[in-house]
């Protein structure tokens, strides 16, 4: 049997966008997930792309965009700058926060999910534009990464194909909702979770996911 030594470990594969809500909500919890489960499982951040406006909003979707915003501080406690809904005209794309982690994620690997938290961070809790690459940036280069270097990589043709390369695999993989958790096992995904859970639940859902594939193995 032909062998893929890198599907000998289970995957854990995380569907979010940086200017998605919940995905903003669900941030502490992947973030524990991912430290507790270190070694058990491999890891892969897919960005989804979740809107590329190219319109200011409009009232409609600031009032919708205001209530996501609060029903998430409910049930997460994750702190929000209301102040947003102060600025006008504001274009509501993520592809440009999307494209800078996929570009630390070739400038600095190991930092890929933190930079998604800290894009995260720096648009809701600091009402920062992260739609700037100015800003993108500044938030790279909190990791060591040169402002000028993040800049050329993230606004190279290479970037923005990658960049749609990653919205395809979520399409593909059906994210029609974010966050979305994966797990690949071998050649086998399976969704596991879509939407916002609390800690309790993924982990309980991951762990009833390892045991059927240690079963497997047995």
């Amino acid at each position: 049997m032909e062998k893929y030594d890198l599907l000998d470990v289970p995957h854990l594969i995380y569907v979010m966008d940086p200017m998605c809500s919940w995905c903003y909500g669900f941030a502490p919890v992947f973030h524990r997930i991912k430290q507790e489960q270190e070694g058990k499982l491999n890891f892969k951040l897919v960005l989804g792309g979740l809107r590329a406006n190219t319109e200011p909003m409009d009232a409609e979707n600031i009032a919708k965009t205001k209530q996501h915003w609060q029903d998430v501080e409910q049930v997460t406690n994750q702190p929000f700058n209301y102040s947003f809904f102060d600025r006008t005209d504001f274009i509501y794309n993520t592809e440009p926060a999307c494209r800078a982690v996929i570009t630390v994620r070739y400038l600095k690997p190991e930092a890929e999910l933190e930079m998604a938290e800290k894009v995260q961070t720096a648009f809701y809790a600091g009402n920062n534009d992260v739609t700037n690459p100015t800003v993108l940036a500044e938030i790279a280069s909190t990791f060591g990464i040169e402002e000028d270097a993040f800049l050329e990589k993230f606004s190279s043709e290479d970037m923005l194909a990658k960049s749609q390369q990653d919205f395809v695999i979520a399409r593909h993989l059906q994210a029609v909702a974010f966050p979305s958790v994966y797990i690949l096992n071998g050649h086998e995904v399976n969704l596991l979770s879509r939407g916002y859970r609390t800690y309790e639940a993924m982990s309980k859902l991951i762990e009833n996911a390892l045991e059927q594939i240690n079963k497997q193995f047995k």
